[in-house]
């Protein structure tokens, strides 16, 4: 979407900000002014006020300048960058499998050189974790995303700037035991055997998505009424976990003999 530079939320901010800080500035110059002419007659304490006045509009207009270069730099200026003790300002950003970028190998391996021997230091201790993780578990993208965050959890919980034992309660109350179900609940009886599909075809499709024109005009002209009759072929093709239709309607494929998807 496009902005004009005058109403860009950005650019706007930006000198809303520039001018609040040019008024400092101004304000700053006019009570040291007043400091000047008041120091032959007032007291000592009064001086010492104006003096610590001074100061704290010092420190705003330096907080305005940073914010400022903060905002000339850009929304995601920062993000992305690893969190050191050293720079606090700098943002991590949440890490996810599923949008790692395609051409990064380096990118995948680090992850899983991370993941592989948190898995087996920490997370597999647990029983129900060993009984729900299917031995195919790397064909299955979402369950690595679940152990990922889930071992940025514990991270954080155990040894992040904001480690505490609310946070590890809540890994072990909580966030284990759900990641635990939802796995179980993704391959119940799934094997490395299920995974015979022949490489490189696509394991998802996004059901009617070259149909959607019609819903488009539903329901931007029509949604309080029914929305538009399937057509024979969508019939013919929709049926659950069907990826045989032309208009490749399955969203998960069949179950196979050796387990299930």
């Amino acid at each position: 979407m496009q902005h004009d530079d005058e109403k860009d939320p950005g650019i706007a901010a930006l000198a809303a900000v520039a001018g609040l800080a040019r008024s400092v500035e101004s304000l700053t110059r006019d009570v040291a002014a007043m400091k000047k002419g008041l120091q032959q007659t007032a007291s000592k304490t009064a001086v010492a006020r104006l003096n610590d006045t001074v100061a704290s509009l010092g420190n705003t207009v330096a907080s305005f300048e940073d914010l400022l270069t903060r905002l000339a730099a850009g929304p995601g200026a920062g993000r992305g960058k690893a969190h050191n003790a050293s720079d606090s300002s700098d943002v991590e950003s949440v890490r996810s499998w599923l949008r790692l970028p395609e051409d990064d190998e380096s990118a995948v391996q680090s992850v899983l050189s991370e993941l592989l021997p948190w898995m087996e230091a920490t997370y597999l201790r647990y029983a129900t974790a060993r009984e729900t993780l299917p031995p195919c578990w790397l064909w299955h993208p979402e369950i690595v995303e679940e152990l990922l965050w889930l071992m940025d959890a514990w991270t954080t919980a155990y040894e992040g700037d904001e480690a505490s034992n609310k946070l590890v309660g809540d890994w072990h109350d909580r966030q284990r035991p759900g990641v635990t179900r939802r796995i179980g609940e993704y391959a119940p009886a799934c094997d490395v055997l299920a995974h015979r599909e022949p490489a490189g075809q696509r394991a998802v499709t996004v059901p009617l998505a070259a149909d959607a024109d019609p819903f488009v005009t539903w329901w931007t002209t029509g949604r309080d009424d029914n929305g538009p009759a399937p057509t024979p072929e969508q019939i013919k093709a929709g049926r659950r976990g069907d990826r045989s239709g032309s208009h490749g309607l399955a969203a998960v494929p069949n179950s196979t003999a050796g387990g299930q998807r």
